[in-house]
């Protein structure tokens, strides 16, 4: 007769309790998880998969940001930063809101879904954005106008907007596609590709093109890296913009910088 020692026979029963598995015959006073748990698992399972996979050396940024466009990446907790600040609420869901908008006069909040499933990465998301500078814009544009013709500039660009990304985590590498669409006094579509790469650490190289096919100037790009701690997070890099401003001087400005700094609260 073989015996099994108390603990190990305890520990047996344990491992053999899965979500919607019934305990074996003879446990007493075990019941099976409820309904409940098992699709509260089901429904942060995305957020655990993202986790996961950035543990495992792929590209994490804190803020599902690359330089210009969104990264195929989970939120999965509360994130302070300049390009985006988070609050993960579940199944993926998340508002958030663009602090460097914020300080620009045109305050927005979005919401924001996103799913990890092995190497395959899908965001959706919304944002709504009201601009509340145009008189000031204004000011500064008729000030220093050489024409007497231009007595007063008003831009709206207030309204929402609409983004898709699609994306592949392999490994160190992740490849995505954005499509955005934005409904302003002139709407515009923008199709942008981007790689980015974990070549030590936490940090990554980002590279993006694209082309904004209605609205604006044509070619996009950008180029940079980003960096994502456990806590501290950071992006820099430059992006090919070819923007015509009648508020600068001569009136274009083809490179912007980017800088992006954020704490996530894990």
């Amino acid at each position: 007769m073989q015996h099994i020692r108390p603990g190990r026979q305890s520990a047996r029963r344990k491992v053999s309790l899965t979500c919607g598995a019934l305990p074996p015959s003879g446990a007493r006073g075990l019941k099976p998880p409820s309904l409940a748990a098992c699709a509260l698992a089901v429904l942060l399972s995305p957020c655990l998969a993202s986790a996961n996979e950035d543990d495992d050396g792929g590209v994490r940024t804190n803020t599902a940001r690359l330089l210009t466009t969104d990264a195929a990446e989970v939120i999965d907790a509360p994130v302070l930063g300049l390009q985006r600040t988070a609050l993960p609420l579940f199944a993926g869901l998340a508002v958030d809101t663009s602090m460097y908008a914020n300080a620009l006069l045109a305050p927005n909040v979005g919401l924001r879904w996103a799913m990890a499933a092995s190497p395959h990465r899908v965001v959706l998301g919304a944002r709504y954005t009201h601009f509340v500078g145009a008189s000031v814009y204004s000011d500064v544009v008729t000030s220093g106008a050489d024409t007497p013709a231009l007595q007063r500039f008003e831009p709206e660009l207030s309204g929402p907007s609409f983004y898709g990304v699609y994306g592949l985590s392999l490994g160190p590498v992740l490849v995505q596609g954005e499509a955005r669409y934005g409904l302003y006094t002139s709407d515009y579509l923008s199709f942008t590709g981007a790689l980015a790469f974990n070549f030590a650490g936490h940090w990554s190289v980002v590279g993006e093109a694209g082309v904004r096919v209605k609205g604006g100037s044509t070619l996009r790009a950008a180029a940079g890296i980003r960096y994502g701690g456990e806590h501290f997070g950071l992006g820099v890099g430059a992006t090919y913009v070819d923007m015509s401003d009648p508020a600068l001087p001569g009136e274009s400005l083809p490179v912007l910088p980017v800088v992006d700094l954020s704490w996530s609260f894990r």
